[in-house]
């Protein structure tokens, strides 16, 4: 089977794929960076904070949903900052 559109097709084709894969390739980076801070963090508080805090459960449901929040927290500051600087058309 092969692709029958044209060349400006292919190009919005190919720039949309590239788009969704930059984006699973940095969110995938920003979850690993997370991650890092979350399980220093978590160590820290774990030897000097409460006693509830050094339980196995509420470590790993933190290092779960911290992660993923501050990745979603992370994408709305990449929207805000692409729609603040994008160029608005003249009217």
């Amino acid at each position: 089977m092969s692709w029958r559109g044209n060349a400006d097709e292919r190009n919005i084709v190919t720039a949309g794929c590239l788009i969704a894969t930059g984006s699973a390739v940095l969110t995938g980076f920003l979850l690993f960076i997370n991650g890092s801070l979350v399980m220093a963090i978590l160590a820290a508080l774990a030897q000097s904070g409460p006693e509830w805090m050094a339980k196995p459960a509420f470590s790993q449901f933190m290092l779960f949903a911290m992660p993923v929040l501050l990745v979603v927290i992370e994408w709305m500051m990449i929207d805000y900052v692409r729609t603040r600087f994008r160029q608005r058309p003249s009217e």
